[in-house]
């Protein structure tokens, strides 16, 4: 029987109260919000549905009030699994998790897809190693993003002479996710997305439990007018379909190379000198011919553009954890996203890929490093952002290289004639003693065998066995009055340390 095409407040009206929903989405890409906004309608008219549990694997929202934002009124959401939240501190999510308003759990994105996929495959739960030694870890903080969030969701197990983190098999009630086409049969498509995100993961994780699948689509199609290799969710497990001819395909508008349905002359936009892209040079200097290189949000994300002249992009591969594989990654507004990419995987299967070892490079943004190596991406005191998906990212990658300034608050600094001049140093310390929440533990990597290297405006470190190590110092600085002031834990200045490259300061 095929689903019902029906309104999103109809749709709303599926959602009983207590339930535990699955939702899509990645910021803008593949956003469902003409379901979320009747969802939000009802909830405030009738006040119901209340008390949901809401899995998100990727943070859900292209702005504020929408998006999971939707769902952030007393009441009506008890508890929230995401694999992030929001950067910005004026989001509706942020407030009501830093507030204790909601039991919130933050888990790796690769986490929870798995997580869903075991539970649709009707396997008793998913065993990872990803995150042991972290605050996912059950003897840590077992993912609590808050106060209001108590039991644990995983437990320590050993199989096979290791540890293991098992998370027992979820019960979804509804999953919420959208596409570009329905036909006839209920089947959806993705010939306009950007990435799938697991969409499927999601319907089949709710219709094993015996749930509701609820699928917003832009139109509406005749069978066989979609290509079957991008029709992705049967609609066999689809229960309602809500049609959204004005659904975008990113907060940044129509991008068909972007889908793979056309491919465009690349011609980012150049990135001016700054500290920012210093860092990011250096960082790029890590990288070699063939290599599979992941890049983060942040900083990282400027080296497509500034690799762009040397044809990097032609050179190396990026992964980005949405499901991009090859071309030019998009900036930050339009962060998952990639011109002319080679390959479009579902997110399920590069988190595969990831867990096992296959990304050669990635580069990351970081918040806090102390002394052991740990950095914190996850957890500050005015934001809520969890991990996504850096455990998973950082779990088996060979070499993992951190980008960002010095300290932040505030931080003033330029480049005068090939020399770097703190104007006003930033507020915030991020070398300290002690990291708010260890996002990546400095004792596993070095258990693990993995370089890990932090670059900054005016230093780059590495990971070595006894903690971080100076090994290189920026032109113009002072490592006794501008370094050493700004760290809470003592760094060994080795004699004659190397300068970083005088090129990475002038313009190209």
């Amino acid at each position: 029987m095929a689903p019902r095409i029906m309104t999103s407040p109809e749709a709303a009206q599926l959602i009983p109260d207590g339930a535990t929903v699955a939702l899509c989405g990645c910021l803008s890409v593949l956003e469902p919000d003409a379901v979320l906004q009747g969802i939000e309608a009802r909830y405030l008219q009738q006040g119901h549905p209340r008390d949901l549990t809401v899995i998100h694997p990727v943070m859900v929202a292209s702005r504020k009030g929408s998006g999971i934002n939707r769902f952030a009124h007393d009441g009506l959401m008890r508890r929230v699994i995401g694999g992030s939240f929001s950067i910005f501190p004026d989001y509706e999510i942020t407030g009501m998790i830093k507030q204790d308003r909601v039991e919130a759990y933050n888990l790796p994105i690769g986490t929870i897809f798995h997580w869903l996929r075991e539970s649709g495959a009707g396997r008793p739960g998913l065993l990872t190693a990803v995150g042991l030694q972290t605050y996912i870890d059950p003897r840590v903080e077992a993912g609590r993003a808050n106060a209001a969030a108590k039991e644990p969701l995983s437990q320590i197990v050993q199989l096979a002479g290791r540890e293991w983190l098992f998370y027992p098999a979820l019960k979804v009630d509804v999953a919420i996710i959208r596409g570009t086409s329905a036909d006839p049969q209920g089947n959806i498509s993705v010939e306009h997305e950007p990435a799938s995100l697991g969409i499927f993961t999601l319907a089949l994780a709710a219709k094993r439990s015996g749930g509701t699948v609820i699928a917003q689509v832009k139109q509406q199609v005749e069978s066989g007018v979609v290509h079957p290799r991008l029709t992705i969710v049967p609609g066999r497990l689809v229960d309602a379909i809500v049609v959204n001819p004005a659904q975008p395909q990113t907060v940044t508008g129509e991008h068909p190379e972007f889908s793979g349905e056309a491919r465009i002359r690349l011609h980012p936009d150049p990135v001016p000198l700054s500290v920012e892209s210093a860092i990011a040079r250096r960082g790029m200097q890590e990288l070699r011919d063939g290599q599979l290189v992941n890049l983060g949000y942040g900083v990282p994300a400027l080296i497509p553009a500034l690799g762009f002249p040397r044809r990097v992009h032609e050179r190396v591969a990026y992964s980005i954890e949405h499901g991009p594989v090859g071309g030019l990654p998009e900036g930050m507004d339009a962060f998952g996203a990639t011109a002319n990419p080679d390959l479009l995987l579902d997110s399920t299967a590069v988190f595969d890929m990831y867990d096992g070892g296959l990304l050669d490079i990635t580069l990351l943004g970081m918040a806090q490093v102390d002394q052991e190596g740990n950095v914190n991406v996850s957890k500050f005191a005015h934001m809520a952002p969890g991990s996504g998906g850096f455990a998973n990212i950082c779990h088996q990658t060979k070499k993992i290289v951190f980008c960002g300034t010095f300290t932040a608050g505030g931080l003033q600094a330029e480049i005068v004639d090939g020399r770097v001049v703190i104007r006003k140093e930033g507020r915030v310390k991020k070398f300290i003693r002690r990291v708010e929440q260890i996002t990546l533990s400095g004792k596993a990597a070095r258990e693990k065998g993995q370089e890990i290297l932090y670059i900054t405006e005016r230093a780059v470190f590495r990971l070595g066995k006894d903690g971080l190590e100076l090994i290189e110092v920026a032109p113009g600085i002072d490592p006794a009055k501008d370094i050493l002031p700004q760290m809470e834990f003592p760094v060994a200045i080795p004699p004659g340390v190397a300068t970083m490259d005088p090129a990475l300061f002038r313009e190209e």
